[in-house]
C-alpha cells in the first residue's frame, strides 16, 4: 500500500464511531484505524495479517462477508447490519482497492485486471448508526399525538441511548443549545458539556441504573453552538423495558443562565460598595480574617493600610454631595491603578478606605504608603472653574504570626492613621 494511501486512512483515525481498514485478497488486515471496533469486536484481531472475520461477531460477519468478497471482484456494496439483541446497528461499506501494476495488497500479485487497475484488495468503512436508527424506530412507534406534544413541549427534552447519545430532541432543546436536531442526533450529550461538569453526576447516574433513585437533577454548564458557556439544570430519568432492563434516558434541560447572572449581580451588590465598586467593609473584614489565619498557620506576612480623606465632609457641605461622590470615585480609581492586582482595596465607609497587601514586609508597606501619599493629591476633581485635589492621612500595620486578630490589626492601622494626621502640618 502506498504511503499516501496510509496517510488517507490515518486521517480518519479519530472518527469516534467508525472503523476504517484495508484488507488484502486473502481477507486479512493490511491496516486499520478507528475506535468503533473496541465496542463491537475484538481490537487485538485488527493487526496486520489477521483474518478480518476474526474481528467481528459471527452473526455480523455472516452478513458482511458477501460485501467484502464483492469488493474483491471490483464491486462496491453497502449494508446495514444489526448485532444480536438489536444493541447496535452498523453500516458497512466495502469497495475495491485498485493499484496500477501487479503488486496486490496481500503480496500475491493475483489482482483482477480491468481498465482502472488491478484489484489488490478492498477498503471498508464500518460506521455505528445505532442512535439514528433507534431514533427512527422511536418516531415510528410513537403513539398518536405524542410526537406533537414532545416536539412543542416548552422545556428542552431529549432521549439518550444507553451510551449517552441523542436519539430524539425537541424544538426547545435545539433552541437552548443552538444546535439543529440533525446536528445533535447520534452525538454524545457529554460532547457539549463543560469538562469540569462532565462527571459531576457520576454517583446519581449509578444510583439511577441500579434503581436506588427514580430520577435526579444536577446543575451543569455546557457550550452552545456559538461556543458560549450556558448554565442549566439537567433532569434525568430512566425508561426500562418490561423486564426492567434500561432502554433510554429522558433528559430535560432548563437554561438558568439569566438566574445565575442575577445571583452573581446580587452577590456583588452585597459584597461591594455601590458608589466606588470596591469591596465593602463586610467582605474586606472577611478577607482580613483569612489573611490573619494564614499568618498564624504559615507565617505569611502582609500589610494593612487605612486611608482617611482629609476634610471630605467639609468639601461635600461646601461644594455639594455630587462633588464628594466624585472625589471618592476618583480616589478609588487611583488606588486601584497604583496597587497590585493581588492587593485588596475596600471602602470601609464614609471617606475611609482600606488596603490589604499580601506577601509584603514592613519596609515594603512604608514604600507603598509613601507612593499613595503622592498619588491621591494628584487626583483632579473639576468643580466648575475650580479644580480640587484631595489629600489623605495614611496609617498601616504589619500582619504576621504575632497579630492577635483581624479586629486588632484594623485598630492598630487606624491608630497609625490618626497619628499620621496629627503629625502632618496643620494636623489635629
Amino acid at each position: 500500500m502506498a504511503p499516501a494511501d496510509y496517510a488517507s486512512v490515518a486521517a480518519l483515525r479519530e472518527l469516534p464511531e467508525a472503523l476504517i481498514f484495508v484488507f488484502g485478497r486473502n481477507l486479512r488486515f493490511v491496516v486499520s484505524a478507528g475506535q468503533a471496533l473496541e465496542r463491537h469486536g475484538n481490537p487485538s484481531t485488527c493487526r496486520e495479517g489477521q483474518l478480518v472475520s476474526d474481528a467481528f461477531p459471527a452473526e455480523v460477519w455472516a452478513l458482511a462477508e458477501p460485501l467484502f468478497r464483492s469488493a474483491l471482484h471490483g464491486e462496491t456494496r453497502s449494508r446495514e447490519i444489526w448485532t444480536s439483541g438489536q444493541r447496535h446497528c452498523l453500516k458497512v461499506d466495502a469497495g475495491p482497492l485498485r493499484v496500477n501494476g501487479p503488486d496486490a495488497a496481500d503480496g500475491s500479485g493475483n489482482g483482477s485486471g480491468n481498465g482502472s487497475g488491478n484489484v489488490a484488495g478492498g477498503v471498508a468503512v464500518v460506521l455505528d448508526i445505532t442512535a439514528r436508527r433507534q431514533a427512527d424506530l422511536l418516531a415510528r412507534q410513537s403513539p398518536g399525538g405524542f410526537e406533537e406534544v414532545f416536539e412543542w413541549a416548552p422545556v428542552g427534552t431529549g432521549l439518550l441511548d444507553r451510551e449517552g447519545r441523542w436519539l430524539l430532541v425537541n424544538r426547545a432543546l435545539c433552541e437552548i443549545t443552538g444546535y439543529t436536531s440533525e446536528e445533535l442526533i447520534g452525538t454524545r450529550f457529554d460532547g457539549i458539556v463543560h469538562p469540569d461538569d462532565a462527571y459531576n453526576d457520576h454517583e446519581q447516574r449509578a444510583q439511577l441504573l441500579t434503581g436506588q433513585i427514580p430520577a435526579f437533577q444536577v446543575q451543569k454548564r455546557y457550550f452552545d453552538a456559538a461556543g458560549e458557556t450556558v448554565s442549566a439544570i439537567v433532569s434525568v430519568s430512566l425508561v426500562r423495558d418490561h423486564d426492567g432492563a434500561p432502554l433510554h434516558h429522558i433528559v430535560q434541560i432548563q437554561d438558568i443562565s439569566e438566574r445565575k447572572d442575577l445571583e452573581e449581580h446580587q452577590r456583588r451588590l452585597a459584597d461591594h460598595d455601590p458608589l466606588t465598586g470596591l469591596r465593602n467593609r463586610r467582605l474586606f473584614e472577611h478577607d482580613l480574617r483569612l489573611q490573619v489565619a494564614r499568618a498564624h498557620r504559615y507565617g505569611e506576612a502582609a500589610g494593612l493600610m487605612v486611608i482617611d480623606l482629609d476634610d471630605s465632609t467639609r468639601v461635600s457641605d461646601a461644594r455639594g454631595h455630587s462633588v464628594g461622590d466624585e472625589t471618592l470615585r476618583a480616589v478609588s480609581r487611583a488606588l486601584t491603578r497604583r496597587l497590585r492586582e493581588t492587593d485588596l482595596v475596600a471602602r470601609l465607609g464614609a471617606d475611609q478606605f482600606a488596603v490589604l497587601l499580601p506577601h509584603i514586609d514592613e519596609e515594603g508597606v512604608a514604600v507603598v504608603a509613601e507612593g499613595l501619599s503622592r498619588v491621591i493629591p494628584a487626583c483632579t476633581i473639576d468643580v466648575g472653574a475650580d479644580v480640587l485635589h484631595p489629600s489623605a492621612s495614611i496609617g498601616f500595620a504589619l500582619i504576621d504570626e504575632h497579630t492577635e486578630s483581624a479586629e486588632q490589626a484594623l485598630i492598630d492601622a487606624e491608630a497609625a492613621m490618626r497619628a499620621a494626621r496629627r503629625s502632618a502640618p496643620g494636623g489635629r
